[in-house]
């Protein structure tokens, strides 16, 4: 069955999945909620076509506009502070080029198709260059206070992955909107327990 989610975002996007969770507008992706493998996000952009505070990994990275847009202010903001460097390394991955991704990792490494949030355009990863972990930097130091400000949670904290199934991620984040972002930052809540599924 094919859903239309009215004014999701603005976007109304279609979702073929009946067991999808939400949380008013908040879309919860996960092993126990996954997508259609023909679900493809409306209004996807190009970021490298797109005037950007941040460096990127490929000039083949989308995001849904919305998104994009938050992120850049963000990241404007970071830049504003002194605070650079920040390189984007994936956002959108369709259904199928999931399938390869899962396919070409380790066990444990790489979510299952359908149950990847980079395929919903709303998530993307992010590191620096440094010798270390990105958790480490004083770049990620930031996102973790600010991120929430533009609408985005670090998806897959550490001592969660009991809740999210997911392993610590600290460059990972999902863009949820600014007041559900601003609640979890608050309460250490998962989008799992924000939305209870």
């Amino acid at each position: 069955m094919v859903a239309l989610l009215a004014g999701s975002f603005g976007l109304g996007w279609h979702f073929g999945v009946e067991s999808t969770r939400f949380h008013g507008k908040i879309l919860l992706v996960n092993e126990s909620h996954r997508l259609d493998a023909n679900y493809v996000p409306d209004e996807l952009v190009n970021l490298y076509q797109q005037r950007h505070s941040f460096r990127m990994a490929s000039s083949e990275i989308y995001l849904t506009r919305q998104t994009y847009e938050a992120m850049e202010r963000m990241f404007h903001a970071a830049e504003e502070a002194d605070m650079n460097g920040y390189i984007v390394t994936s956002g959108y991955r369709s259904y199928q080029r999931q399938q390869e991704v899962y396919a070409q990792s380790e066990p444990g490494k790489a979510q299952q198709p359908g149950a990847s949030e980079h395929q919903t355009g709303l998530a993307f990863d992010v590191t620096v260059e440094t010798n270390d972990g990105f958790e480490s930097t004083p770049q990620y130091a930031w996102l973790m206070q600010h991120a929430h400000e533009y609408g985005f949670i670090q998806r897959y904290p550490a001592n969660k992955a009991d809740i999210t199934g997911i392993s610590y991620e600290p460059w990972h984040y999902r863009y949820v909107g600014v007041d559900a972002a601003t609640r979890m930052h608050q309460t250490g809540q998962t989008l799992e327990e924000f939305i209870g599924g």
